[in-house]
């Protein structure tokens, strides 16, 4: 589906009030899920004595109470019930493998048997998962290896005002670059500004200017502007759109932010936690096309081992990082992770990069993803009172059916339509998990190399349900 017709989709969308589930519905299906997962309710009720909120994981949905799970297999989630999912949160986009890859699993379990999980010094595989991201992203020179996405984001910024001398960073709203103090802004929805910037300090973010997703003249502006205050160091992009495409980048975006960081001495940094081995197996820069000067990686490089982040790039960009135990003292930029690059995260990198490649990972997630969005397409297309529709960026599948990201943030009633639009998106969530469908934030699927025929028959099975569910206009 072409970008226009995404878009006017979108605003079909949020200019028609919602399609809720009647009370009724709701209700029923609240006290079915509760009946049979009474052992995940029975832990968030314990957990919401130690535990903030009761959950830990942002991704985790939450109505009427976050699952417990027990174990993965291929696409295949359990809960500590027993009741079986398909999964498409795919741990929030690292898994493509599939779950509990075995090659990948039992390289991890002998390194651990044999020599232990990590020795805090140099080991092979760091080197050898350096390698690796190069030989499938050719434009990265040098890696830093640090234990999130976060962390990539912060060591980048830093990393790219070391280059340049300059302060300001230009981020787009909407995209969403982690939790470091200088990027939580404009979350999730553009135009949202510091809503969710609690506890932290404004100076943080006065180095931090932003612009609206796809305003060609707003980010010129916005450098022209800042070559007055001191200039831009980096202009930092997800290279497919906020919220993972979300909000979906114009065909000429990324290339304008190329041509502009170029024109005014900035550095591009392209986030691709989430599109790194994913959209394809060079990233976003080889599905767009474009060489960004640092490139932010998390998420899909351990395959869901921890301490899973590194910040990649130009030579010359990164050989500002300070390394070892002396040179932290010069006029490096310093970063530090005691078990950042450590030899179980590193080989879990090397392992699954490799069997990425090996068993042609990224396109066999993209192909089901390609044909799950056009059945979901064609079941929204028999209910032409509801606007409802699906697009796909390789294994990223994004479908609107609330459309509570795209809410122009400028109407009155703007903050009343997203969370009346956010609470239909979590009934529909709902209604689909209780079928033993898990997707991501009522918005979001990511696929797998093992899903397949029954996986696809089960989930439009569910999605005809939920549909049966909402009544016709």
């Amino acid at each position: 589906m072409e970008y226009q017709e995404i878009m006017e989709r979108k605003r079909k969308i949020t200019s028609t009030p919602v399609h809720p589930l009647p009370e009724e519905t709701v209700n029923k299906i609240i006290k079915e899920f509760t009946q049979s997962h009474m052992k995940s309710k029975q832990l968030y009720d314990e957990a919401l004595t130690c535990l903030t909120e009761g959950v830990q994981h942002n991704l985790s949905p939450n109505f009427p109470f976050p699952l417990a799970m027990d174990r993965g297999e291929g696409y295949m989630l359990w809960d500590i019930d027993g009741n079986e999912y398909i999964d498409y949160l795919m741990c929030g986009a690292p898994i493509i493998l599939g779950h509990h890859f075995k090659p990948l699993d039992e390289k991890i379990a002998e390194h651990i048997r044999t020599k232990g999980p990590t020795t805090g010094l140099t080991s092979e595989y760091e080197i050898l998962a350096a390698k690796q991201i190069k030989k499938m992203m050719p434009n990265i020179e040098k890696v830093r290896f640090v234990q999130s996405g976060s962390e990539a984001i912060m060591a980048a910024l830093r990393i790219a005002r070391a280059n340049t001398g300059h302060e300001k960073i230009i981020k787009i709203e909407g995209n969403y670059h982690g939790w470091g103090d200088q990027t939580v802004i404009g979350l999730h929805i553009p135009g949202t500004g510091m809503m969710m910037s609690e506890g932290i300090p404004t100076e943080c973010l006065s180095n931090t200017l932003t612009v609206m997703p796809n305003d060609f003249d707003g980010l010129r502006n916005t450098f022209e502007d800042a070559k007055k205050q001191g200039n831009v160091a980096a202009c930092l992009v997800e290279a497919n759109g906020g919220e993972a495409g979300t909000h979906p980048v114009h065909p000429d975006w990324n290339k304008y932010v190329r041509e502009l960081c170029d024109e005014f001495g900035a550095l591009m940094i392209m986030d691709e936690v989430i599109t790194g081995f994913r959209i394809a197996k060079g990233g976003a820069q080889e599905y767009y096309g474009i060489k960004p000067d640092i490139v932010t990686l998390g998420k899909v490089l351990m395959h869901g081992y921890p301490s899973c982040g590194a910040v990649a790039g130009r030579a010359e960009v990164m050989d500002s990082l300070a390394g070892g135990e002396g040179s932290a003292a010069g006029s490096h930029a310093f970063v530090a992770g005691t078990l950042a690059a450590n030899a179980l995260s590193t080989m879990a990198s090397y392992y699954a990069l490799k069997f990425v490649e090996e068993y042609n990972a990224v396109d066999k997630a993209a192909a089901y993803a390609e044909k799950l969005t056009k059945e979901l397409n064609d079941l929204f297309e028999a209910r032409p009172d509801l606007p409802f529709f699906a697009y796909n960026q390789k294994s990223i599948i994004i479908y609107d059916t609330t459309a509570f990201f795209s809410v122009d943030i400028n109407q009155p009633d703007a903050f009343m339509q997203i969370m009346n639009r956010m609470k239909v998106a979590k009934e529909y969530q709902l209604a689909l998990t209780s079928k033993g469908v898990m997707n991501l934030a009522g918005s979001r699927m990511y696929t797998c190399m093992q899903h397949d025929e029954n996986a696809l028959t089960k989930t439009l099975e569910t999605w005809e349900y939920l549909l049966s569910l909402i009544p016709k206009n």
